[in-house]
C-alpha cells in the first residue's frame, strides 16, 4: 500500500524474527495463559525465549483472560484493566508487567504515516459524527495530505477488551461523553444510537489489525506490535502538552514513568497504575497503557510456597521483569516497567505460590 517509516520497517524485521522463533525446549512444568490481545507480542517473543518452563500464551482478550483465571482455567492470566470485583483479592496479586502505546490506525488510500489526530477526532470518528476521511476538522489539522474522499470504516474491539477499558477511560477524561473504564465500546458511547453505524467488532487486536489492512479507508486501534508488522498507516496524536507525537516505544515510556502506582490498597490493587490521561508531560503520547499479569497469592507468604505450578508462574513473571522485557520490549513497541515501580513489582512477585 505505501512505504513504511525507516525506522518502523527496521523495527518489523526483527519482530518477525522474534515471533517465528520456536519455543526452546524446557525443563520444569507447563503454565499456560490467556488475556490481553493488546500484550501478545511481548508475551509471546518472552515465551519463546524462556527456558526454565514451558510457557504458553492465548491472545483472547483481556476479559476473557481475567474470567478464566478466576475459573481456574490457566495458570496466569495478563490484563489492561486490573480486576478489582468478583474474585477475591486474596487469592491473587496483580503484577505490572510492561507498558506500551495504542496506535491509531488507518487504511484512507494514499494516506501514509503520520496523520494528525486529536481525542475529539477519534471520539467522532467512533461516534460516527465524523464519518468521511475529508471531514473538515481532519482537514484543518492535515492541510498538506490529500484525504480520499471516502467514508470511514470503523473497527473496534468487542466487549470484553481492556484496551476498551483505557481507551473509554482516556476519551472521557480529555474528551467527555464516554463511560469511563468500559470495556464495551457502544455502550461507552452511549448505545447503538451513539455509535458509528459503519462498523465492524473484532475479538482481538489480531483480527482488527488484518481488517484494517486488508481494507481501504478503515480506522482501528491496537498495540504498536501489531500497527509496526502490518501494511497501515500510524497517526499522531495530540497530547497534553498540545504536541503531535507518534506511538513509540519511548514517547509512551515517557507517560507511563509519569503516572502514580496504588499503594496502600489490597493485594489486587497494589502497584497497578492510576493513570491521569490529562497529564502534561512533554513528548509524551499521550493513550498510553500497561499490561498486568494475574497470578495465584501465597496466602501463607513469607513462608515459601511449595506448590511447583504457581512457582512457576512467580519464575516466569521474574524473567519477564528482569531479562525479557528490558531486551525486548523497545524492539517490540513496548516499555519495561520504570526504575521506580521496579522494586515494589519485584517484592509483589514474591507473594506468588
Amino acid at each position: 500500500m505505501r512505504s513504511k517509516l525507516t525506522t518502523i520497517a527496521a523495527a518489523a524485521a526483527v519482530v518477525a524474527g522474534l515471533l517465528a522463533s520456536t519455543p526452546a525446549q524446557a525443563a520444569g512444568v507447563s503454565i499456560s495463559g490467556k488475556g490481553s490481545s493488546f500484550a501478545n507480542g511481548m508475551l509471546q517473543a518472552c515465551a519463546a525465549a524462556y527456558t526454565n518452563n514451558n510457557v504458553t500464551y492465548t491472545s483472547t482478550g483481556s476479559g476473557t483472560g481475567r474470567t478464566e483465571f478466576a475459573a481456574g482455567n490457566i495458570q496466569w492470566g495478563a490484563t489492561d484493566a486490573a480486576y478489582t470485583s468478583g474474585f477475591p483479592s486474596s487469592s491473587y496479586v496483580t503484577i505490572p508487567l510492561f507498558g506500551g502505546p495504542v496506535a491509531f490506525v488507518y487504511s484512507a488510500v494514499g494516506v501514509g504515516d503520520g496523520l494528525n489526530l486529536t481525542p475529539q477526532i477519534i471520539s467522532g470518528i467512533l461516534k460516527g459524527t465524523i464519518t468521511r476521511w475529508d471531514d473538515a476538522q481532519i482537514k484543518a489539522l492535515n492541510t498538506k495530505i490529500k484525504l480520499p474522499k471516502k467514508g470511514i470504516k470503523v473497527a473496534y474491539r468487542a466487549s470484553g477488551s481492556g484496551t476498551n477499558s483505557n481507551l473509554t477511560n482516556y476519551l472521557n477524561q480529555t474528551v467527555g461523553g464516554w463511560v469511563k473504564g468500559s470495556n464495551d465500546m457502544v455502550a461507552a458511547a452511549g448505545g447503538s444510537g451513539s455509535f458509528s453505524s459503519n462498523a465492524t467488532s473484532f475479538a482481538n487486536s489480531q483480527l482488527l489489525a488484518a481488517y484494517v489492512e486488508d481494507n481501504s479507508n478503515a480506522f482501528g486501534y491496537f498495540d504498536l506490535s501489531d500497527a509496526i508488522t502490518a501494511d497501515v498507516g500510524i497517526a499522531k496524536l495530540k497530547n497534553a502538552a498540545g504536541t503531535f507525537v507518534a506511538p513509540t516505544a519511548s514517547a509512551a515510556g515517557r507517560f507511563i514513568n509519569a503516572q502514580t502506582p496504588i499503594t496502600g490498597g489490597t493485594d489486587a490493587t497494589n502497584g497497578t497504575l492510576n493513570i491521569d490521561f490529562t497529564k502534561v508531560v512533554p513528548g509524551a503520547y499521550q493513550l498510553s497503557i500497561v499490561t498486568y499479569g494475574l497470578a495465584p497469592r501465597n496466602a501463607s507468604y513469607p513462608a515459601k510456597s511449595t506448590n511447583a505450578t504457581k512457582l512457576a508462574v512467580q519464575d516466569w513473571f521474574n524473567y519477564m521483569i528482569k531479562t525479557c522485557v528490558p531486551a525486548k520490549a523497545a524492539t517490540l513497541g513496548y516499555v519495561p516497567i520504570g526504575s521506580s515501580l521496579k522494586t515494589a513489582v519485584l517484592n509483589q512477585i514474591k507473594t506468588i505460590g
